[in-house]
């Protein structure tokens, strides 16, 4: 089953790339990812990073303080390993490869999904869009989703 997960979530990270990416192509996928979210019933905290810096963040009613704190460790992950949390976790917990044996706190990374890194055609990493609010997969496939309308481009879904 995780192998299946896995090529999924490989496919994912490599077909939705930007030729290039702007700040306000990065808000309009913020407020879309907080459209559909509420279009699903969820509430969701939202959380897009560039070289590390706040481009769009937003906190829909019913998000908590905890919401903040997890998509934080979660973007930290995508952005420190350059691959969706999603597939980090998936990797390194068939490993036994915990994130202290990786020198990484628990308190500022995760093995949880929902944070997708911003990948420039060339594979290079630049940030990181995060979603937490719904279950870890739910979260990663809202970016997804919303990635995909945006790029143009459909990819298999891990639900």
């Amino acid at each position: 089953m995780s192998e299946r997960i896995l090529e999924i979530l490989k496919t994912q990270e490599k077909e939705l790339r930007f030729g290039s990416v702007s700040y306000s192509s990065l808000a309009q996928i913020g407020n879309a990812l907080v459209e559909r979210a509420r279009e699903m019933g969820g509430s969701v905290y939202v959380l897009i990073r560039v070289s590390g810096m706040v481009v769009f963040a937003t906190a829909m009613d019913g998000s908590s303080k905890n919401n903040i704190l997890w998509a934080t460790r979660k973007a930290n992950t995508a952005e420190t390993a350059g691959r969706s949390s999603m597939r980090d976790g998936i990797i390194n917990r068939e490993k036994g490869r915990p994130l202290e044996e990786r020198g990484l706190s628990p308190f500022d990374y995760t093995e949880e999904g929902g944070s997708f890194p911003i990948m420039l055609s060339s594979g290079m990493t630049i940030g990181s869009i995060t979603v937490s609010g719904m279950k870890s997969e739910e979260d990663h496939q809202l970016i997804v989703d919303v990635l995909s309308s945006f790029l143009g481009k459909a990819v298999p879904s891990v639900l």
